[in-house]
């Protein structure tokens, strides 16, 4: 009796949970209009005041949400300094508010012929949820004399005007725990648990042919179809055929490879900022189609350069225009003063450190839209000027750049390299003269402190803060002329002209070289 008393409860309740039958249906009114935030508590709320005071309250959860990369904190103990918050991350949610009633009649114990009132108050477009991992509580605890514990929070922080003797004249224990005990909220690895891989057709596993005692890998080599070229090498006069077959099948683009083939023939050696300018298509395509059309230099006068296919630059004196100046500004040097940017966006992390796997939104500036700068027609006209190009009236827009000497419009440089020819063409200075890109990298030095002064900014105590002597390496060059000497070098005898220059031998760098060939296919 008592089993089947049991199971017809049971489905009197189900029959009354299951009020989304056909015959219970009604429309919802649904205002699209409002929109709310939603915060996951983790806990059971029995008093929302509460509840909303270890967030902060709402004026810290409308500064919270104001603030897209900001985190909500919850303290488990308001009034307790010591007590470590946990911390909600925010995140995009589709969502709907529902106001749910259930009415039943006095007297009634079954649910079966209840009703049921629901509304859609609105949307939730933004929700806050507590996935991290809460800090080590220590909380101002002691035992007393007894072996009771008792709570020392009121005797070590202040809540009124007191004496300052008096507080320090307080039988109190040292209490002073670290600020936060975890550096980080989340695992510091992602466990990425993952199925079994499946290879394509024909597979086969490189690790069978490799001896026992050597550990191998279950990944398929990569073929690289790019060709690196050292300066002594022999240059070859077209692309490997399995290349040509490969790279079309993962990116065929006729046309162009066609534009891209007409551009090295008007132009036999490019970098790839230059070709980022020129070329019309994809660029993210361009590492499928340059390795057809030319090979890349790693070391001499045109490392880091595509070059055309079956061209030797060492056997054209021409190709002297070609040749790369490495143009480098070392860090806390002027250029971060105006902002020149690196090449690669650091991963800022802001306190306390996490992992965000959520995208911030993006944010619009409108105070300076409307305060923005007019630019006038000589800055409009230097900004249409491309990046490659070094013109002395603007910064190198990187740390580290390699203009080609081609690409540097300067009279005084120009007229360097005209005047600047050997008969033979050598690893180090190719078509140039010993000292010619050292005397370049100094006039373009001198030009950058110019345009500092010129904006207003002064520089003296940054170069003359760390100035280091060593020998200069035009001092015993006499092939070449001497700088010009005006006033600005004056007050510069005493200072290293490489204090804003990296030397090329400095591994630690982040080169150009090292990027591109990461992209290279």
């Amino acid at each position: 009796m008592k089993i089947e008393g049991e199971s017809r409860i049971n489905m009197e309740m189900e029959k009354a949970h299951n009020w989304t039958d056909f015959d219970k249906l009604t429309t919802v009114p649904y205002n699209k209009h409002r929109k709310f935030v939603g915060v996951e508590y983790p806990g059971i709320i029995k008093n929302p005041e509460r509840a909303l005071k270890t967030l902060g309250g709402i004026d810290n959860l409308e500064k919270v949400y104001s603030t897209t990369n900001k985190r909500a904190d919850l303290h488990f103990q308001p009034g307790n300094i010591f007590c470590k918050p946990a911390f909600a991350e925010r995140a995009a949610a589709t969502c709907l508010l529902l106001k749910v009633k259930r009415r039943r009649r006095k007297g009634e114990k079954s649910w079966e012929s209840c009703q049921y009132q629901v509304e859609v108050l609105g949307s939730l477009e933004t929700m806050y949820t507590f996935n991290s991992m809460a800090d080590f509580q220590y909380l101002p605890v002691v035992k007393g004399k007894n072996g009771k514990l008792e709570q020392i929070h009121d005797r070590i922080v202040l809540s009124d005007f007191v004496d300052r003797n008096e507080f320090i004249d307080r039988d109190v224990p040292v209490f002073l725990p670290p600020v936060i005990f975890s550096r980080f909220d989340y695992p510091d690895k992602d466990y990425l648990y993952r199925d079994a891989v499946v290879h394509k057709p024909g597979y086969v596993n490189p690790d069978k042919d490799r001896p026992a005692n050597l550990i191998g890998t279950v990944r398929e080599k990569r073929k690289v179809y790019t060709v690196f070229l050292n300066y002594n090498d022999e240059v070859p006069e077209k692309p490997q055929e399995e290349a040509v077959v490969s790279l079309r099948l993962k990116y065929n683009a006729p046309q162009g490879e066609e534009e891209l083939a007409k551009l090295f023939e008007q132009r036999p050696v490019w970098s790839r900022t230059a070709l980022n300018s020129f070329y019309t298509g994809k660029l993210d395509k361009l590492k499928y189609l340059l390795p057809l059309v030319s090979f890349y230099y790693l070391n001499g006068p045109w490392r880091c350069q595509w070059v055309r296919f079956g061209y030797d630059p060492r056997k054209h004196p021409e190709a002297k225009m070609y040749q790369i100046v490495d143009y480098r500004a070392r860090q806390n040097s002027p250029a971060d003063i105006v902002g020149v940017t690196l090449k690669r966006s650091p991963n800022v992390i802001a306190f306390p450190a996490m992992k965000r796997k959520n995208a911030n939104a993006a944010k619009i500036n409108l105070t300076a839209a409307r305060t923005q700068k007019t630019t006038t027609p000589e800055e409009s006209e230097e900004s249409k000027i491309p990046l490659h190009v070094y013109v002395p009236e603007r910064l190198p827009p990187c740390r580290q750049m390699f203009y080609q000497m081609c690409d540097i419009q300067m009279e005084e440089i120009q007229s360097i390299i005209e005047n600047s020819t050997v008969p033979v063409c050598t690893e180090k200075d190719g078509w140039c003269q010993k000292g010619t890109v050292e005397k370049i990298r100094d006039i373009m030095t001198k030009r950058a402190l110019e345009v500092l002064d010129s904006q207003g900014i002064s520089v003296s105590h940054i170069l003359r803060s760390k100035a280091k002597h060593r020998p200069k390496k035009l001092a015993e060059d006499n092939d070449l002329e001497d700088l010009p000497e005006e006033e600005d070098f004056d007050d510069m005898e005493d200072l290293n002209m490489y204090d804003l220059i990296e030397d090329q031998q400095v591994e630690d760098d982040v080169s150009e070289m090292e990027t591109e060939m990461l992209e290279c296919v």
